[in-house]
């Protein structure tokens, strides 16, 4: 036998080896504790097509959590973004919902915690990650850390650093999205793969249970690190209209920046964000010898009519507005609203390179109607929009309204895109 082929068979040999290593499951499931990690944020409060909130079936899910795990396993239930609302922006609104103690005894109470949540707040990930490491029993045997989050983080701190922390105190951390955008999925992802946890994904909504229950059977992943010869990585874009400056998460430094001209850059491996307006894309992972894609979305409105501002959803800082000029804006993929004077669309989800058109309602008065007043008003009274001798033409979300012109009241239930012309 050839030293060639002899040292491709060890060479091979090797590879199978490390690849079963990598794949090993290390956990005894009734030694584990578990902090349940759940995300009561504003966002939480978004509708699925079956007409639930993403709270309503979270409750659903964890009322289940003590008959999945054995009866002698640890759990806890933190929230986070329950108690503050968020014109308060706290970024330390996590809390110890139900401490540890046996899942055989903490179901009622657990049940009891998720009936009365409420979704609310922001989303410190970071923060929350941190406090529920703190409070793991000193006799804990396996320490895990389940993570149920809706949203990126939206705070200062950075998740990934926080969970490269935790690693290093032996906790692992499974994490599941549900129902994310591609910013909150990469850094999920990236949170769970620094403490050698598994990311789990609930993309449409009712089967969070079952993923959540993945995610409390899962078990650490034992990985075997080579040593790889010190190089960069590259950084690119695929959409950059405005500057979009580029920071060292654990600096906190910015080391770059992109724009038209420059959509790609190298950089050290490490963990970066990049900044978007008020927001930052945190939770980039540079990997030595790759090139990691960051794809803003792209947020269209048709038929404008004055300024319409974009703002987060969660934590109602403005991101852009539309107007006559500015029919799209380029934006880190999210959960947004679209505030008309008084009137908001709200829940506005902007995906990872693609582009999502909106079509608002439309109420216009024709040139042969006769009218001293005119105006349009919400079913509670609220007026969101006024018509006089200039302006015959409002721009509305969809939503229940109705036109008052004079003394006439016509109901309009809008759909997105609808047309009412009143005539004479």
């Amino acid at each position: 036998m050839s030293r060639v082929f002899s040292q491709a068979i060890l060479l091979l040999v090797a590879a199978v080896a490390l690849a079963s290593i990598a794949s090993a499951q290390t956990c005894n499931i009734a030694d584990r504790s578990v902090a349940l990690v759940l995300d009561a944020s504003g966002s939480m409060n978004a509708r699925l097509p079956n007409g639930e909130s993403r709270m309503d079936v979270a409750r659903r899910a964890i009322k289940g959590v003590a008959s999945i795990l054995p009866a002698e396993a640890q759990v806890s239930l933190w929230l986070y973004g329950a108690q503050s609302p968020r014109a308060e922006k706290d970024c330390r609104d996590t809390h110890l919902a139900v401490a540890f103690g046996p899942a055989s005894a903490g179901g009622a109470a657990i049940a009891q915690v998720a009936d009365g949540a409420t979704a609310q707040g922001y989303t410190p990930i970071a923060f929350s990650l941190e406090r529920a490491a703190d409070e793991f029993l000193p006799d804990a045997k396996e320490r895990v850390i389940v993570l149920v989050s809706d949203g990126k983080e939206t705070c200062k701190g950075d998740p990934v650093l926080a969970a490269k922390a935790l690693a290093e105190a032996e906790i692992t951390v499974h994490t599941v999205g549900f129902i994310v955008d591609a910013a909150a999925r990469v850094q999920l992802q990236a949170i769970a793969r620094a403490t050698g946890g598994s990311y789990f994904d609930a993309p449409v909504g009712p089967e969070l249970p079952e993923t959540l229950n993945q995610a409390l059977n899962a078990c650490k992943k034992q990985v075997v690190k080579l040593p790889t010869k010190p190089q960069p990585g590259k950084l690119r874009t695929t959409s950059a209209i405005f500057s979009l400056p580029v920071f060292n998460a654990e600096s906190g430094a910015q080391v770059a920046k992109l724009d038209r001209v420059t959509r790609e850059i190298t950089l050290p491996a490490g963990i970066y964000e990049v900044k978007f307006g008020p927001g930052s894309w945190k939770g980039i992972e540079i990997l030595p010898g790759e090139t990691t894609v960051i794809a803003p979305g792209v947020l269209r409105l048709e038929h404008r009519a004055g300024s319409v501002k974009v703002v987060d959803t969660e934590t109602g800082d403005e991101y852009g507005r539309f107007d006559a000029v500015t029919p799209e804006l380029t934006l880190m993929p999210g959960v947004y609203d679209l505030v008309f004077g008084k009137a908001e669309w709200r829940f506005i989800k902007v995906d990872s390179g693609a582009t999502t058109t909106l079509l608002p309602a439309r109420i216009l008065l024709g040139p042969g109607l006769q009218w001293e007043k005119a105006r349009v008003v919400t079913r509670d009274g609220t007026v969101v929009a006024r018509f006089d001798a200039v302006t015959h033409k409002a721009v509305l979300p969809p939503g229940d309204y109705v036109v008052e012109v004079d003394d006439n009241k016509i109901p309009f239930s809008a759909a997105e895109g609808d047309v009412l012309e009143l005539n004479h």
